[in-house]
């Protein structure tokens, strides 16, 4: 309680409240004395109201330019010679509103005194209501009004208002400065508990966004860490499952499948955790709306067909070739809805819809709906159906799977498009997904411009207990390159680590050498999985725990590829990607992939900023890796054939 009173003393004072209210005021305190100016002026004669007008302007403008609500540093307002100065300047503006009043009283008698307190009244009230929260702007602003009022009695007096007459104004002004008073004192007293309970709420508001960032790095250091064993469960399962026996595959099979739903459940995690930290940004470029849903739809074709039901497709052929937003993550929101309806539908069909149309503001509307046939939900599931973790309550993860998390991620991605996520659903009739937004048109030349780190290959996230519903991506083959010795082709398994190339005699490396790798990862387990995979091919593997390792054996040895692993101590991925560019060495300009469990696409984008070539997420599978490796063996051959065309 003590340090929050010290915040609100410190960052919310009551004299700069107060002053800063009094600034905001001058506009009404001018029109309000231009209007009694105006009123009086045929009583008290134009050239005396004039010169009054004249002098209380400037003394409100010379309030306003000289006191610095700023120049506070504590409650009280600022103290020396320049808090004199201050003080002077508001008792002198004060005392110069209320000095209209003496002519009143000696030039109309007692009507005119009449029209004094009124006067006098008003501007009580003001400088009350102003100098709420500080006790020294309400005094200095209060006290010569006040004197002025209780000198009411003495002027009646002056003009032979009988005893009686005078005790009863008396009485009036006494009970009017005393209400007064007690309002200026509740009026600070409510800014105080104000100013203290804002104080707490802010306290509690960076505690929380504290507790929030340290949940969600927490979240990301043991998903990160989680990653690593998860790739040797995926890399182990899909190496073994082609060369085991057949009564050991379907265990495989199901180890391969626990480990992508684990994988799942922790983008989910961590997804969940940078929206609630308010960390989750979008990535917003030019992309091809038809592309993105014809290529959605294909990647689940066949999941939906296996399991019986049938894919509609309704995309207009008109889509506007470009529009400016975020791909991966409206890809992201599909495939989970996709996710969704697959799961709950066990017969029928699963729609992909989409509708476009041109606004008032040339900005292109579209919704995208993902219908199904499926159990359908009544009212009571509808109501919770976008809270987190909420499946867990009815069983639902238990008997289809996943965390819970997807519709809730799904409608704050789309909140953050400033879109919205709506569902129309009835029991045993299906339910009805649309994602309404609004998205600006783009230059077509920019579709396609996306970083590299952004085009690879994408492994939709099914939560399903069945799997054999799980999308399987076979392994590409890497073809032989004709362009480029570093791209050669890869044949049967020689693994070596720490084995360089034979050159010829005039430095260059035969063409059907084998692929020269680095490895850079400080996991043991992480450099075997690569390994692992990369066993059925013709390669010579080096490898280096960090960073540091890795600069030494790249200024002596040359590579055709590097995987180099993003999170290391000492020196990251990233900077020794950097470094690795700027040195000048023989891998200059070697394909650098980066390894990483961070996955969004800020980290994606911050790896191609560094330098690195292409994007491989954790945990690793041979599809994915094979399919990256390809097509960055693919993207060298072809620069290196520009190169020799020019």
């Amino acid at each position: 309680m003590a340090e929050a009173v010290q915040t609100a003393q410190t960052h919310a004072t009551g004299w700069a409240t107060a002053m800063a209210a009094r600034h905001r005021t001058v506009t009404h305190r001018i029109a309000a004395a231009v209007a009694s100016a105006v009123v009086m002026a045929p009583i008290i004669g134009v050239t005396t109201i004039l010169a009054w007008v004249c002098c209380y302007m400037l003394i409100i403008g010379l309030e306003r330019t000289v006191v610095r609500v700023s120049s506070a540093t504590d409650e009280h307002g600022p103290r020396g010679l320049q808090g004199f100065l201050y003080d002077a300047i508001l008792f002198t503006s004060v005392l110069t509103f209320a000095w209209v009043t003496i002519p009143l009283w000696f030039v109309a008698g007692i009507y005119g005194g009449l029209c004094a307190c009124i006067y006098l009244g008003a501007g009580m009230v003001q400088s009350i209501i102003n100098g709420a929260g500080s006790l020294r702007i309400t005094l200095l602003t209060t006290t010569p009004t006040a004197v002025a009022i209780l000198a009411t009695p003495f002027m009646l007096q002056q003009m032979g208002a009988t005893t009686n007459e005078i005790v009863a104004i008396t009485m009036a002004c006494l009970v009017f400065l005393g209400i007064c008073l007690g309002a200026a004192q509740r009026l600070y007293r409510s800014d105080h508990d104000q100013r203290i309970a804002y104080a707490l709420a802010e306290s509690k508001r960076a505690e929380a966004e504290a507790a929030v960032a340290a949940r969600t790095a927490f979240l990301s250091t043991i998903a990160h860490d989680l990653r690593t064993p998860i790739t040797a469960i995926l890399t182990g399962a899909d190496t073994l499952r082609d060369t085991a026996l057949p009564q050991a595959r379907e265990e495989l099979v199901m180890i391969g499948d626990a480990g992508r739903m684990m994988n799942s459940l922790l983008n989910d995690l961590l997804d969940q955790a940078r929206i609630d930290a308010g960390r989750l940004t979008l990535n917003e470029q030019a992309f091809d709306l038809r592309r993105m849903l014809t290529q959605t739809a294909r990647l689940w074709q066949d999941p939906i067909r296996a399991k019986g039901l049938q894919l509609h497709q309704d995309i207009p052929q008109d889509l506007p070739v470009a529009l400016l937003g975020d791909e991966v993550r409206l890809r992201q929101v599909l495939n989970n809805l996709m996710s969704n309806a697959l799961k709950f539908t066990s017969n029928g069909a699963i729609t992909l819809r989409c509708r476009c149309w041109v606004d008032d503001d040339d900005n292109h509307a579209l919704t995208l709906e993902v219908e199904d046939t499926g159990h359908g939900m009544q009212d009571s599931q509808l109501a919770r159906l976008f809270t987190p973790f909420d499946q867990t309550a009815n069983d639902i993860t238990a008997q289809y799977g996943g965390s819970g998390l997807g519709l809730s991620i799904c409608r704050d991605l789309v909140r953050l498009m400033d879109g919205r996520l709506t569902t129309r659903s009835q029991p045993d009739k299906g339910s009805i997904f649309t994602v309404a937004l609004t998205l600006e048109p783009a230059e077509a030349s920019a579709v396609g411009a996306v970083p590299a780190a952004l085009n690879l290959p994408f492994i939709p996230a099914v939560t399903t207990a069945e799997p054999d519903l799980v999308p399987d991506i076979h392994p590409v083959t890497i073809t032989p390159s004709v362009a480029e010795p570093s791209t050669g082709y890869i044949a049967p398994p020689v693994i070596n680590e720490t084995t360089e190339h034979a050159e010829s005699q005039d430095g260059e490396v035969p063409e059907d050498a084998p692929l020269r790798i680095l490895i850079v990862d400080d996991h043991e387990i992480n450099r075997r999985a690569i390994q692992l995979i990369l066993q059925s091919f013709d390669c010579h593997i080096s490898m280096a725990v960090d960073g540091r390792s890795a600069l030494d054996i790249c200024a002596h040895s040359t590579f055709d590829v590097i995987f180099m692993d993003v999170r290391m101590p000492e020196l990251d991925g990233r900077e020794t990607t950097r470094r690795l560019r700027k040195s000048g060495g023989p891998n200059a300009s070697t394909p650098v992939i980066a390894v990483t469990a961070d996955n969004a696409p800020e980290d994606q984008l911050a790896c191609s900023a560094a330098g690195m070539t292409a994007y491989l997420a954790k945990p690793l599978t041979p599809a994915s890796l094979i399919a990256v490796l390809q097509a960055t063996l693919e993207q060298a051959a072809a620069q290196a054939t520009s190169q020799n065309a020019a």
